[in-house]
Formats: structure tokens, C-alpha cells, sequence
């Protein structure tokens, strides 16, 4: 009888672990996400997804000469490990789960916290479901970035998500309030370093926020995903960049041999608190 009952309370434990959830403010903030991911076509489709690959494309005044940061990134969905190649610069990167190195690293963000970036901003209405992230009360606004009303949720999170994030970072999301759809988000950043080398004070815990707007969501498999953006000034009074990610591929193949470290690979052993 006492080995049954341990056998039930370890597959409680288990199924528990298995479906970690976020922490909700209220029924409705629940309701709303969920009626978001399901526009994006659903947790379990993104969940039977293996590997995910897809460019990015970046123009901004703010680059300098280059003026554009184009790559690609591979993404073993499981584990959250990664690679990216950089053809305009010859940059290589790889997030084996534990540590991040790069090969001839001319980008200048820190690669602990470029790794998992646009990771973020692709699949953030699945990314609301992971653990310890903390989903705010939810308001419904116009805005004058968007057609429709959305609704307005702040996403938190309780501890660093990933190496290269930040408790600090922040990710207010805009919904449509029609179709559902991830209209757009404001966002901040909290990695030590990219505070530093962007010059913020001190005093300051996190940089922005800036808003992104979701310009074109075009359908990938039956998932949903943001193909073109662009970022603004809160105010829309400044735009800060273009981006394009495009060919995207699910369920393709992940390179295992990028996990190794190449001779002149150089491991970024930067730290989330700044100095």
C-alpha cells in the first residue's frame, strides 16, 4: 500500500515538473494569453517542434557604417541550445545550454546576451508559458501603434530565464483585441554588460523601455510568426530600426558539431550584475 501511494506522489511530482507554469494575475490575464497562443496556432504544435531556424535582419542609423546586422540561428527547440553565423562580419556564436563562445566576434553586444535575442522576440507568445515568468493584470487600450484595441499585459519574471537575461528584463505585451494576434510589446533589457557598453547610469537597473511593433505575422506550419518590425521611441516620435526574419524552417537539422569549441572559439564569462 505504501509503495502505491510513493509511485501516485511521484508521478504528481513529475507531471508537475513537466508542466511548469507561469504565475498568472488573474483569470483573465490567463485567459487572454491563452487565447493568444492559440492565434499563434497553439503550445502544442510550437512544443512538437524540434528545431527552428530562421535570418534576421537588422537596419539601424545607430550601426554606424554597417548600418545592418543580418544572421542566422539555428535553435534545437529541447534544449534551447543554438548557433549563429554572421556573413557580413565572418561572427560565429554557440550557446551549448551551459556557456556561449564565439569565433571572430565583431558584433559588439555581449554574445551571452545576443544568444537568445531574437529567440525571444520570435517566440515570445509561447515564451509566456515558460517558468518563472510572472504574467501582470491585463487592461484593454487603444494605442496609437495599432489598428485595434489591444489588450495590455506586463511579462516579468520571478529570476534570470536564460543566460544573458535578466530579472530586470521586461516584455509588455500588446494584443490584439480581434484576432488575438501579438500586435506588438514594449520592452527592457537588464544584462549588466549591454548596460555598459550602452553607457546606462548606474543607478539605472534596466535599459529602455522601447516599443516593437509587429508589422506582418506570416504563417510558418501552422505557427505564427512576426516577419517584419520595427522599433520606436515609447512616443513613436523616433524610429530605431527595421527588421526582417525570414526563412524560417521547423524541424530541420541541428548542426551537433557546433556544440564543440573551435580553437580560437572565446567564451564569454560575463555576468547579468554589473561591476
Amino acid at each position: 500500500m505504501k509503495t502505491t501511494i510513493y509511485l501516485v506522489l511521484i508521478s504528481v511530482l513529475s507531471l508537475q515538473i513537466s508542466y511548469a507554469q507561469p504565475k498568472y494575475a488573474s483569470n483573465d490575464t490567463k485567459d487572454v494569453i491563452e487565447k493568444m497562443i492559440k492565434s499563434h496556432g497553439g503550445i502544442e504544435q510550437w512544443n512538437n517542434v524540434k528545431t527552428q531556424s530562421f535570418t534576421s535582419a537588422m537596419h539601424s542609423e545607430s550601426l554606424g557604417f554597417l548600418r545592418f546586422w543580418i544572421k542566422t540561428q539555428t535553435t534545437d527547440m529541447s534544449t534551447r541550445r543554438s548557433y549563429q553565423d554572421w556573413p557580413l562580419v565572418g561572427s560565429k556564436l554557440s550557446y551549448d545550454g551551459k556557456e556561449v563562445w564565439t569565433s571572430d566576434w565583431r558584433v559588439g553586444n555581449p554574445p551571452n546576451h545576443q544568444h537568445s535575442v531574437f529567440f525571444y522576440y520570435v517566440n515570445l507568445p509561447w515564451l509566456t508559458q515558460d517558468k518563472d515568468v510572472l504574467l501582470g493584470e491585463v487592461s484593454k487600450l487603444q494605442h496609437k501603434a495599432f489598428k485595434n484595441e489591444v489588450y495590455k499585459i506586463k511579462m516579468t519574471f520571478a529570476k534570470p530565464p536564460v543566460l544573458g537575461k535578466s530579472k530586470n528584463d521586461s516584455y509588455t505585451l500588446f494584443i490584439d483585441s480581434e484576432t488575438y494576434l501579438l500586435s506588438g510589446y514594449e520592452y527592457t533589457v537588464g544584462y549588466g554588460p549591454l548596460l555598459d557598453q550602452l553607457k546606462v547610469p548606474k543607478d539605472k537597473a534596466f535599459f529602455g523601455p522601447v516599443l516593437r511593433v509587429n508589422t506582418y505575422t506570416g504563417d510558418v506550419n501552422g505557427l505564427k510568426f512576426p516577419m517584419l518590425m520595427t522599433t520606436h521611441s515609447l512616443d513613436m516620435s523616433e524610429q530605431y530600426g527595421d527588421h526582417a526574419i525570414y526563412s524560417y524552417e521547423l524541424n530541420g537539422t541541428f548542426d551537433e558539431s557546433r556544440m564543440a569549441k573551435t580553437e580560437n572559439a572565446i567564451v564569454d564569462t560575463s555576468k547579468d550584475v554589473r561591476k
